[in-house]
């Protein structure tokens, strides 16, 4: 026993264990919670300062007193050691379990229903467990965490899963597709032929792809704008509608994440391009004529929070707010907006009618006869930029105290009068002074007519050179007045179109959304010369009575047919001959559209 005793003691002698690399183990500790515990060792109960710790442990002195601060005021920071859990440790998996999760994996279940089955079976196995012994198996994940639903299994939420957009999964062959909550849409089919969608596409080289090349994805993306969508992302609504999907030459209409990432691989140009050869395919009688146009802005609000736009007057909220300025042009005898574009800041506003009328002259050939404009398209010298070229402009002048103190100072016998007929057959008694000025930066004398009587308070002041002939100041001043137009076309594509949509959840390049405007507003005109008596309705009219229409479609001897349900309106579509044979649809492998109205 006593030689037992002394073996022991001298295993046990202190000088024996103590070795350097074992010190430096307390000294320089290496993990973070071996650091955090001997810092709070050395201050708590060695009572050494921070500054001490800090050079002791080659720490900082600000690290020192968070550690003390956290281990003194968090409870949680005081646990440096854990305890290895007592207990029995879980049985390996036996071989019939091994059995058991091969048959449910070949059934197609996911890991968690296997678990789940096997806890009901007695067999309680974690979901990591039986996805390290699947792996062992050779089985592939079914799929993987935040990869996509397939298409026709429920998503998370429960709804359904759409098919993906692809032209290669268009069935063509005779059979009944099946009903269509969407059937209007196949009324403006006539109209993209006749003005060459086709070619317009081309022409301006948009992007595209194997499933979803250029043609098949403008008229995707038109056809929300036809329906007249309060949101672009609501066209997920169509992607079930395989009516929708046949306008457009595809299977179903690609969801609304397409519509961002597609709008944004767009250039100016390419809408430039586009619009163009939309408007040149247009009847016209005498093409040859050159053309008057109203020029003039609008602002499209944003409704979102911390937005980096600049501000910019916003009539229906009678204040400046954040929005995107938009430029537009109209041919003033067809009504046909012609160039429109939202690529531009406010530097770049006084500019924006001489690009407009050399862009013209390049498209057309020629430049416009007249233009009729706002007074922040152009600036002084501008207007005689225009005056050069011998075109004709008619535009309103800022008017400042020295004006209007002229204006005042002027005797009664100078001032004359006239009726002009505004708003249908409205008409106003005005007065006016026709004058000659010269103005800073303009080459010449311009003619100004002071009107009073239009429903302001303070004369309204308005220029023009007299091109390409001199008109009755009654004249110019109700051409000058049909302006509005412009702004009453801009205001239905606000409400119908939905151009205020920038706060959106699914956002869209603001110059291509007007591109797509333009397009379907255009659709919308020539719909209405179509059908007798709705020449110059609103598209929120021809949409009410006419686009929104549910119907059945078909494929039958080669054709394309499509089923209108019965309608008050449908004689009308009768007699526009609309249920006539198209020529073949290129987008629809050559097959003609025939649509039946009962």
């Amino acid at each position: 026993m006593e030689y037992i005793i002394e073996v022991f003691n001298i295993v046990m002698e202190p000088n024996m264990a103590r070795r350097d690399e074992l010190a430096n183990y307390f000294s320089q500790p290496q993990s973070t919670p071996h650091r955090r515990y001997e810092v709070c060792r050395a201050y708590f109960l060695e009572r050494q300062t921070d500054r001490q710790i800090a050079s002791r442990f080659g720490l900082a002195v600000t690290t020192v007193r968070a550690l003390v601060r956290d281990f003194a005021t968090d409870e949680r920071k005081r646990v440096f050691f854990t305890e290895t859990p007592k207990g029995r440790r879980p049985r390996p998996t036996t071989p019939s379990a091994r059995q058991r999760i091969r048959q449910l994996r070949q059934q197609g279940l996911a890991v968690g229903t296997i678990a789940e089955r096997l806890a009901r079976e007695g067999c309680p196995l974690s979901q990591a467990h039986v996805a390290r012994l699947l792996v062992a198996e050779g089985f592939p994940p079914l799929r993987g965490r935040g990869m996509p639903t397939p298409p026709g299994e429920q998503a998370r939420d429960g709804s359904e899963v759409p098919q993906v957009a692809d032209v290669n999964a268009v069935d063509l062959t005779p059979h009944r597709v099946g009903p269509t909550q969407t059937a209007g849409l196949f009324l403006f089919t006539p109209d993209l032929l006749a003005l060459g969608i086709e070619q317009a596409v081309q022409r301006a080289g948009y992007p595209g792809s194997k499933m979803i090349p250029p043609l098949q994805a403008i008229l995707a993306l038109l056809a929300g704008k036809l329906l007249g969508k309060r949101r672009i992302s609501h066209i997920n609504d169509l992607n079930f509608d395989a009516g929708a999907g046949y306008f457009a030459g595809l299977n179903v209409l690609p969801k609304s994440t397409y519509a961002t990432d597609y709008s944004y691989r767009t250039q100016r140009q390419m809408n430039e391009q586009f619009i163009d050869a939309l408007v040149a395919r247009l009847p016209d009688e005498d093409h040859r004529r050159r053309k008057d146009f109203y020029l003039d802005f609008h602002a499209i609000p944003y409704r979102g929070q911390e937005a980096e736009l600049e501000q910019h007057w916003v009539p229906m909220r009678n204040k400046a707010k954040p929005s995107v300025m938009a430029f537009v042009a109209q041919e003033a005898e067809r009504r046909i907006v012609c160039y429109a574009t939202a690529n531009i800041v406010r530097k770049e506003a006084d500019t924006m009618a001489v690009r407009f009328v050399d862009h013209w002259k390049e498209a057309s050939g020629r430049y416009p006869a007249r233009v009729i404009l706002d007074s922040r398209a152009t600036v002084y010298a501008g207007l005689s930029e225009l005056n050069q070229r011998s075109i004709g402009f008619i535009t309103v002048r800022r008017r400042g105290a020295v004006m209007l103190r002229r204006a005042a100072a002027e005797t009664a016998r100078a001032w004359q009068g006239c009726q002009v007929i505004q708003a249908g057959t409205r008409s106003r008694n005005v007065q006016y002074l026709d004058q000659t000025v010269e103005l800073p930066g303009y080459e010449g004398v311009v003619r100004q007519l002071v009107i009073k009587g239009l429903g302001h308070d303070k004369p309204t002041f308005l220029l023009t050179n007299d091109l390409p002939r001199r008109y009755p100041a009654r004249q110019v001043i109700m051409d000058y007045a049909r302006r509005n137009h412009v702004e009453h076309n801009l205001g239905e594509k606000i409400t119908f179109f939905h151009l205020d949509c920038l706060a959106s959840e699914v956002r869209l390049n603001v110059d291509f959304d007007l591109t797509l405007t333009v397009c379907a507003h255009l659709l919308y005109q020539c719909l209405g010369q179509r059908l007798k008596g709705f020449e110059t309705c609103t598209p929120a009219k021809l949409y009410r009575k006419f686009v929104n229409t549910p119907g059945h479609v078909e494929i039958k001897c080669g054709e394309l047919r499509v089923i209108f349900a019965k309608r008050s309106h449908n004689p009308i579509l009768k007699e526009a001959h609309l249920d006539r044979p198209t020529a073949p649809i290129p987008w629809c492998g050559g097959l003609r559209l025939r649509m039946l109205f009962a």
